[in-house]
């Protein structure tokens, strides 16, 4: 039995791959990614989800197939799923956020206060900035993106920075511009998780300010087979904070699927049975 293949969705919007590089996969899966690269005009969801339609046109039939999206990524996986849903077998969402607004906006002051040096006056900058007065040049305006980014992340450690370095390298402002100027059309994604019929685990963190879990739990909720987990101290990108956890709340899921199923009955006679582990709340 092929192992599964998980068709990778970065945030941003416009973020790579590199970005999802430390996510505590099983090992053996497959990854591919389909990241919003699109240039100028692009409507930079549309663009990530025709590009993950491709991807999972591509992916091999014989075995499960796992989309995971993060952040920005979650809008265009679901439209993904809801367009091919044949093709996917289980969906995982993190730092998924479902409403406008922010969770915690009190925490983003906390994270700001904690800043120091040069960074916590970029990030003073960012929260100042008013969409429509993004700055035109492209170096400035990933400053501020990465500065706004970091408040979201309780500490920053070695996993953070390194994070925080892959996003500078690798995001494509012409996504970000598309949104900030309000060309992007609102999306309600609600009505989009309602038509999903594959098993979703929502996984945001405890203290993300844009997507805790009230988020995840609004959004698993809309699903008709969802479930959310939140990750104890954990950021916007909760992997970084604690990985073990995250890959606990993903063992379950791919033990899970299909295939994984198929193969466990060949290998020893009577019936597989799955115990979740899930993170304390």
């Amino acid at each position: 039995m092929n192992p599964p293949t998980v068709v990778l969705a970065p945030g941003g919007p416009g973020l790579g791959g590199e970005t999802l590089a430390g996510l505590p996969l099983p090992p053996g899966c497959r990854r591919l990614v389909g990241a919003s690269d699109g240039g100028p005009g692009d409507d930079p969801f549309a663009h990530q989800g025709d590009r993950l339609l491709r991807l999972l046109d591509a992916a091999d039939t014989e075995g499960p197939v796992v989309l995971v999206a993060h952040s920005a990524g979650v809008r265009s996986a679901l439209h993904a799923a809801v367009r091919s849903p044949a093709r996917v077998d289980a969906i995982v969402l993190i730092a998924a956020q479902l409403r406008d607004g922010t969770d915690h906006p009190e925490l983003l002051e906390r994270h700001l206060d904690a800043l120091d040096g040069p960074l916590r006056e970029t990030a003073r900058r960012a929260r100042a900035t008013p969409p429509d007065r993004a700055p035109a040049d492209d170096g400035e305006l990933r400053e501020l993106l990465i500065a706004d980014l970091a408040l979201t992340l309780p500490g920053l450690g070695p996993a953070q920075h390194a994070f925080l370095a892959a996003c500078a390298r690798s995001w494509n402002l012409h996504a970000v511009r598309a949104v900030l100027s309000g060309r992007v059309p609102e999306d309600d994604l609600t009505a989009t998780a309602r038509r999903i019929g594959a098993p979703v685990l929502v996984i945001n963190g405890e203290r993300d300010p844009w997507a805790g879990a009230p988020s995840a739990r609004a959004l698993a909720g809309a699903v008709p087979d969802g479930t959310a987990r939140t990750v104890p101290g954990a950021g916007h990108v909760p992997w970084l904070d604690d990985p073990r956890t995250v890959g606990r709340l993903l063992g379950p899921l791919f033990r899970s699927l299909p295939g994984a199923r198929r193969r466990a009955r060949s290998e020893r006679a009577g019936p597989t049975r799955t115990v979740e582990e899930t993170a304390p709340t």
